[in-house]
Protein backbone atom coordinates (compact mmCIF):
# COMPACT_ATOMS: atom_id res chain seq x y z
CA UNK A 1 0.00 0.00 0.00
CA UNK A 2 1.57 3.05 -1.23
CA UNK A 3 0.69 5.92 1.65
CA UNK A 4 3.34 8.75 0.70
CA UNK A 5 3.36 11.35 -2.10
CA UNK A 6 7.28 11.15 -1.77
CA UNK A 7 6.62 7.29 -3.62
CA UNK A 8 9.12 7.03 -6.78
CA UNK A 9 5.88 5.65 -8.68
CA UNK A 10 3.83 8.36 -7.56
CA UNK A 11 6.25 11.41 -8.51
CA UNK A 12 6.69 9.32 -11.90
CA UNK A 13 2.83 8.99 -12.07
CA UNK A 14 1.87 13.07 -11.32
CA UNK A 15 5.03 14.25 -13.47
CA UNK A 16 2.67 12.98 -16.79
CA UNK A 17 0.44 16.26 -15.72
CA UNK A 18 3.43 18.10 -17.07
CA UNK A 19 4.02 17.96 -20.89
CA UNK A 20 7.64 17.38 -21.51
CA UNK A 21 7.70 14.15 -19.05
CA UNK A 22 4.59 12.73 -21.63
CA UNK A 23 6.75 13.44 -24.41
CA UNK A 24 10.09 12.27 -23.41
CA UNK A 25 8.58 9.31 -21.88
CA UNK A 26 6.09 8.18 -24.18
CA UNK A 27 3.25 8.35 -21.59
CA UNK A 28 0.35 9.63 -20.50
CA UNK A 29 -2.20 9.54 -17.65
CA UNK A 30 -5.73 8.71 -17.57
CA UNK A 31 -8.22 8.68 -14.77
CA UNK A 32 -11.34 7.18 -13.18
CA UNK A 33 -13.02 3.91 -13.21
CA UNK A 34 -14.89 3.99 -16.50
CA UNK A 35 -11.60 5.35 -18.83
CA UNK A 36 -9.42 2.84 -16.64
CA UNK A 37 -11.98 -0.18 -17.57
CA UNK A 38 -12.38 1.22 -21.11
CA UNK A 39 -8.38 1.30 -21.89
CA UNK A 40 -8.27 -2.13 -21.04
CA UNK A 41 -11.21 -3.53 -23.00
CA UNK A 42 -9.36 -1.44 -26.09
CA UNK A 43 -6.12 -3.45 -25.63
CA UNK A 44 -4.19 -0.22 -24.67
CA UNK A 45 -0.21 -0.67 -23.46
CA UNK A 46 -0.60 -0.07 -19.76
CA UNK A 47 2.12 0.36 -17.90
CA UNK A 48 0.46 0.84 -14.26
CA UNK A 49 -2.33 1.01 -12.42
CA UNK A 50 -3.05 2.86 -9.14
CA UNK A 51 -5.33 3.30 -7.21
CA UNK A 52 -7.90 2.36 -3.97
CA UNK A 53 -7.55 -1.47 -3.27
CA UNK A 54 -11.34 -2.09 -4.11
CA UNK A 55 -10.60 -0.11 -7.77
CA UNK A 56 -7.44 -2.11 -8.71
CA UNK A 57 -7.66 -5.45 -7.31
CA UNK A 58 -9.65 -7.03 -10.31
CA UNK A 59 -6.73 -5.56 -12.66
CA UNK A 60 -4.40 -7.14 -10.40
CA UNK A 61 -6.12 -10.40 -11.43
CA UNK A 62 -5.82 -9.86 -14.78
CA UNK A 63 -1.62 -9.70 -14.62
CA UNK A 64 -1.36 -5.67 -14.72
CA UNK A 65 0.75 -3.72 -12.87
CA UNK A 66 -0.99 -2.49 -10.17
CA UNK A 67 0.01 -0.20 -7.19
CA UNK A 68 -2.71 0.13 -4.08
CA UNK A 69 -2.87 2.92 -2.35
CA UNK A 70 -5.04 5.38 -0.31
CA UNK A 71 -7.54 7.82 -1.45
CA UNK A 72 -5.20 10.78 -1.16
CA UNK A 73 -2.60 9.32 -3.01
CA UNK A 74 -4.76 8.67 -5.74
CA UNK A 75 -6.39 11.91 -5.92
CA UNK A 76 -3.02 13.53 -5.30
CA UNK A 77 -1.97 11.46 -8.83
CA UNK A 78 -5.21 12.84 -10.95
CA UNK A 79 -6.00 15.80 -12.55
CA UNK A 80 -9.35 16.83 -12.37
CA UNK A 81 -11.31 18.59 -9.51
CA UNK A 82 -13.42 15.59 -8.77
CA UNK A 83 -10.81 12.32 -9.24
CA UNK A 84 -12.62 9.00 -8.77
CA UNK A 85 -9.55 7.31 -6.73
CA UNK A 86 -8.24 4.94 -9.88
CA UNK A 87 -4.92 6.84 -12.59
CA UNK A 88 -3.54 4.60 -15.07
CA UNK A 89 -0.31 5.54 -16.84
CA UNK A 90 -0.55 4.51 -20.95
CA UNK A 91 2.11 4.61 -23.26
CA UNK A 92 0.84 6.29 -26.39
CA UNK A 93 0.56 4.62 -29.70
CA UNK A 94 3.51 5.51 -31.86
CA UNK A 95 2.33 5.40 -35.55
CA UNK A 96 4.21 6.94 -38.58
CA UNK A 97 2.86 10.15 -40.24
CA UNK A 98 1.14 9.00 -43.11
CA UNK A 99 -1.28 10.53 -45.71
CA UNK A 100 -5.37 10.16 -44.27
CA UNK A 101 -7.80 7.65 -44.87
CA UNK A 102 -10.58 8.44 -46.25
CA UNK A 103 -12.11 11.31 -43.94
CA UNK A 104 -9.85 13.71 -41.76
CA UNK A 105 -9.82 17.02 -39.58
CA UNK A 106 -6.97 18.91 -39.49
CA UNK A 107 -6.89 21.20 -36.03
CA UNK A 108 -5.06 24.14 -37.38
CA UNK A 109 -3.79 26.21 -34.05
CA UNK A 110 -6.63 25.12 -31.62
CA UNK A 111 -4.78 25.73 -28.13
CA UNK A 112 -7.92 24.82 -26.01
CA UNK A 113 -7.21 21.18 -24.61
CA UNK A 114 -10.75 21.29 -23.87
CA UNK A 115 -12.03 21.86 -27.82
CA UNK A 116 -8.61 19.38 -29.06
CA UNK A 117 -10.56 17.14 -26.52
CA UNK A 118 -13.75 17.17 -27.93
CA UNK A 119 -12.99 17.16 -31.87
CA UNK A 120 -11.39 14.20 -30.59
CA UNK A 121 -14.49 12.36 -29.23
CA UNK A 122 -16.45 13.87 -32.39
CA UNK A 123 -14.20 12.39 -34.67
CA UNK A 124 -14.12 8.65 -32.59
CA UNK A 125 -17.91 8.79 -32.52
CA UNK A 126 -18.31 9.47 -36.49
CA UNK A 127 -15.81 6.92 -37.28
CA UNK A 128 -12.82 9.70 -38.42
CA UNK A 129 -9.57 7.83 -37.38
CA UNK A 130 -7.28 10.46 -38.48
CA UNK A 131 -6.43 13.67 -36.43
CA UNK A 132 -3.75 15.94 -37.57
CA UNK A 133 -2.38 18.82 -34.97
CA UNK A 134 -0.48 21.43 -35.97
CA UNK A 135 0.96 24.18 -33.72
CA UNK A 136 -2.19 22.91 -30.94
CA UNK A 137 -2.92 21.80 -27.38
CA UNK A 138 -1.03 18.46 -26.73
CA UNK A 139 -4.05 16.08 -27.37
CA UNK A 140 -2.60 14.20 -24.10
CA UNK A 141 -2.91 16.41 -21.85
CA UNK A 142 -5.16 15.26 -18.65
CA UNK A 143 -7.73 17.86 -19.94
CA UNK A 144 -7.45 16.88 -23.19
CA UNK A 145 -7.38 13.06 -22.57
CA UNK A 146 -10.84 13.99 -20.03
CA UNK A 147 -12.60 16.09 -22.50
CA UNK A 148 -12.02 12.98 -25.48
CA UNK A 149 -14.19 10.94 -23.18
CA UNK A 150 -11.83 7.83 -24.02
CA UNK A 151 -12.52 8.84 -27.97
CA UNK A 152 -8.12 9.19 -27.48
CA UNK A 153 -7.84 5.45 -27.48
CA UNK A 154 -9.98 4.82 -30.74
CA UNK A 155 -8.39 7.30 -33.42
CA UNK A 156 -4.91 8.23 -34.67
CA UNK A 157 -3.42 11.61 -33.97
CA UNK A 158 -0.34 12.83 -35.78
CA UNK A 159 1.38 16.18 -34.92
CA UNK A 160 2.48 17.54 -37.93
CA UNK A 161 3.99 20.99 -39.48
CA UNK A 162 2.90 23.29 -42.44
CA UNK A 163 5.62 21.59 -44.40
CA UNK A 164 4.70 18.01 -44.16
CA UNK A 165 1.07 18.96 -44.53
CA UNK A 166 1.47 19.65 -48.42
CA UNK A 167 2.44 16.39 -48.93
CA UNK A 168 -0.11 14.64 -46.43
CA UNK A 169 -2.88 16.51 -48.60
CA UNK A 170 -1.55 17.29 -52.17
CA UNK A 171 -4.43 14.58 -53.05
CA UNK A 172 -7.23 15.90 -50.24
CA UNK A 173 -10.39 17.90 -50.58
CA UNK A 174 -9.64 20.21 -48.20
CA UNK A 175 -12.21 22.31 -46.57
CA UNK A 176 -11.92 24.84 -44.37
CA UNK A 177 -14.37 26.12 -41.50
CA UNK A 178 -14.86 30.12 -41.51
CA UNK A 179 -17.50 32.51 -41.23
CA UNK A 180 -16.93 33.91 -44.47
CA UNK A 181 -17.83 31.03 -46.20
CA UNK A 182 -20.77 29.41 -48.36
CA UNK A 183 -23.62 27.72 -46.05
CA UNK A 184 -22.82 24.06 -45.46
CA UNK A 185 -25.90 22.85 -45.53
CA UNK A 186 -25.98 24.22 -48.96
CA UNK A 187 -22.57 22.28 -50.52
CA UNK A 188 -21.98 19.05 -52.21
CA UNK A 189 -19.02 17.00 -50.65
CA UNK A 190 -16.11 14.94 -51.85
CA UNK A 191 -16.15 11.29 -51.03
CA UNK A 192 -13.27 11.88 -48.90
CA UNK A 193 -12.12 15.20 -47.12
CA UNK A 194 -10.10 16.57 -44.43
CA UNK A 195 -11.96 19.60 -42.94
CA UNK A 196 -9.31 22.46 -41.19
CA UNK A 197 -10.77 23.73 -37.96
CA UNK A 198 -9.12 27.01 -36.89
CA UNK A 199 -8.54 28.59 -33.41
CA UNK A 200 -11.74 30.82 -32.31
CA UNK A 201 -9.44 34.02 -32.36
CA UNK A 202 -7.28 34.07 -34.92
CA UNK A 203 -9.05 31.38 -37.20
CA UNK A 204 -7.65 29.02 -40.02
CA UNK A 205 -4.19 30.00 -41.41
CA UNK A 206 -3.52 31.63 -44.91
CA UNK A 207 -1.21 28.24 -45.36
CA UNK A 208 -4.77 26.34 -45.43
CA UNK A 209 -6.89 28.62 -46.55
CA UNK A 210 -5.31 29.58 -50.09
CA UNK A 211 -5.50 25.19 -50.45
CA UNK A 212 -8.97 25.32 -49.47
CA UNK A 213 -11.44 23.32 -52.07
CA UNK A 214 -14.13 24.69 -50.49
CA UNK A 215 -14.70 27.42 -47.17
CA UNK A 216 -17.98 26.65 -45.20
CA UNK A 217 -20.23 28.59 -42.54
CA UNK A 218 -22.81 27.48 -40.57
CA UNK A 219 -25.36 30.01 -40.78
CA UNK A 220 -26.43 31.64 -38.03
CA UNK A 221 -28.61 34.61 -36.36
CA UNK A 222 -27.10 38.05 -36.55
CA UNK A 223 -26.79 38.21 -32.70
CA UNK A 224 -23.82 36.03 -32.79
CA UNK A 225 -20.60 36.37 -34.76
CA UNK A 226 -19.18 32.68 -34.52
CA UNK A 227 -19.12 29.62 -32.82
CA UNK A 228 -16.76 27.11 -30.19
CA UNK A 229 -14.43 25.51 -32.24
CA UNK A 230 -15.09 21.76 -31.40
CA UNK A 231 -18.99 22.72 -31.84
CA UNK A 232 -18.68 23.80 -35.04
CA UNK A 233 -16.05 21.01 -36.06
CA UNK A 234 -18.96 18.93 -34.81
CA UNK A 235 -21.92 20.42 -36.77
CA UNK A 236 -20.35 20.60 -40.23
CA UNK A 237 -18.47 17.05 -39.98
CA UNK A 238 -21.87 15.55 -38.75
CA UNK A 239 -23.68 16.93 -42.08
CA UNK A 240 -21.07 16.26 -44.25
CA UNK A 241 -20.38 12.84 -43.20
CA UNK A 242 -24.50 11.85 -42.94
CA UNK A 243 -25.46 13.67 -45.59
CA UNK A 244 -26.00 11.60 -49.03
CA UNK A 245 -23.33 12.17 -51.35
Amino acid sequence: MILSRQNRIVKETVALKDKKARRGRGEYLIEGEKAVAEAVRCGLDISLILGEPSLVQGYAEKGYTVFETSREIADHCADSVTPQGVVAVIKARKKPIEKPRGISVVLDGVKDPGNVGTVIRTCAALGVKDIYLVDCADAYSPKCVRSSMCGIFHVDISEITYGEADALFDSCALYVADMGGENVFEVEKSEDFCLVIGSESHGVSEFFRSRAKKTLAIPMSENMESLNAAISCSIILYHLIKKPI
